[in-house]
């Protein structure tokens, strides 16, 4: 197990909200790679038995204490009761970050929610940067948002929002805002780290788990394309003709993936004989990178090929390519359109009758070059998938752990 690593907000989910939600996406990649998390807030619950709760109710501004010195607070008077609080966070917080060595604290620090936190905070930074890592996460601030009146933002507390602690690293969501802190602050944008916010894409998407694994682990989320072929191993769905198009793609060099399905009949020597002719042609085109047979992986990741994994399938591809010879109907082409996938199939009456001219259609005679060419150039039309490949590259939590956080966070 790894340091420890402490998450501070004023609350945690199921409370609703964009920090929370962040809060939570780095709270469970941070586990998931085997750091100890503890998140510290005044409101929220967690499953997790690797993510460990330890609830302060005075953090939320929630709370009736906080309410109560907000409001006078709101008045440009600074009670009594706002220094007891301060000094109460201090002591709750210091014995809860104990066991910790690095600790990120969203967005406190520059929103006026809970100003006795923030100035507990900011002194306790000062105190133990020594020995604990503080990152100051901003993902907004007071005092450069209009919306936000505050009637004496030279004087203290209010002054702690535009100031920046030199113990502390500061990080911010967008160039926007680390450009906005750096006005705020008087320093160089140089000063301020930036991260982006994420999503569980797989969660979103609903990607099954063995799926998931294979995409990141074979890199399919970084190629330019993958394309799927969920057909039957039979000699009429002419999966020659897939590979050579592949191979042609990857002449252009484009990083390119075939991804076959199926597994061959066990029942049919037939579809036994295709299936290691097919490994066998893969070889010698030299395509083992690129020709992926989804069944062979079966064992090594857990693999059930089911509809979950089916539709997990084309969730994580860019085309839908079909290059049979002969086809009674074409189910891959209804599915491709539901999941609104696009199509590059061969030009034969049944995938005609059903995709009409909403898919590439290519001859089965026409050279695998232009087949290519003209696949790159249909998707090239429709930015969505290449949109897809950003949002997954650089912004699932998997991603910002890989990019950001295990720098970070690193002893």
């Amino acid at each position: 197990m790894r340091e420890g690593i402490a998450l501070l907000h004023y609350s945690y989910p199921p409370i609703m909200g964009g920090v929370e939600f962040v809060l939570e996406g780095h709270a469970r990649v941070l586990a998931r790679y085997r750091h100890r998390v503890k998140v510290i807030a005044g409101k929220g619950t967690s499953n997790k038995k690797n993510i460990k709760m330890t609830l302060i109710p005075e953090i939320s501004p929630a709370c009736h204490k906080v309410r109560a010195i907000n409001e006078e607070l709101g008045k440009g008077k600074v009670p009594e009761e706002f220094h007891r609080l301060k000094e109460f966070l201090y002591r709750e917080i210091k014995k809860a970050l104990e066991d910790s060595r690095v600790c990120i604290v969203h967005n406190v620090m520059t929103m006026h929610f809970n100003l006795p936190l923030t100035s507990a905070l900011d002194e306790l930074i000062s105190d133990l940067y020594d020995r604990i890592r503080f990152y100051v996460w901003c993902h907004d601030a007071t005092l450069t948002n209009p919306l936000y009146e505050i009637e004496k933002p030279g004087e203290y507390p209010w002054s702690l929002l535009g100031k920046l602690n030199p113990k502390a690293e500061y990080i911010a969501i967008s160039r926007l805002r680390r450009n906005e802190l750096a006005d705020l602050f008087g320093v160089s944008p140089d000063l301020i780290g930036s991260v982006p916010d994420g999503m569980d894409i797989k969660s979103f998407l609903d990607i099954s788990d063995s799926i998931w694994r294979i995409a990141w682990n074979k890199g399919l989320f970084t190629d330019d394309l993958v394309m799927l072929f969920p057909c039957r191993i039979l000699k009429r769905k002419n999966y020659e003709l897939a590979m050579n198009i592949t191979a042609e793609i990857k002449l252009l060099n484009m990083k390119c993936r075939l991804l076959i399905t199926a597994p061959p009949d066990p029942h049919n020597p037939q579809s036994m004989n295709y299936y290691e002719d097919l490994h066998l042609l893969r070889q010698k085109m030299k395509l083992e990178e690129e020709v992926i047979f989804v069944s062979d992986l079966k064992d090594e990741y857990g693999l059930k090929l089911g509809y979950s994994e089916l539709k997990s399938l084309y969730r994580i591809s860019d085309l839908l390519l079909i290059t049979s010879s002969d086809e009674g109907f074409g189910i891959p082409i209804l599915e491709a359109g539901a999941m609104r996938v696009p199509v590059a199939c061969s030009e034969i009456p049944s995938l005609l009758e059903l995709a009409q001219d909403k898919a590439l259609f290519f001859k089965l005679d026409e050279k695998p070059s232009r087949i290519a060419k003209r696949i790159v150039d249909y998707l090239n039309m429709q930015p969505t998938g290449v949109l897809f490949k950003r949002v997954v590259s650089k912004f699932d939590w998997e991603s910002i752990y890989r990019n950001y956080l295990q720098n970070l966070v690193r002893a």
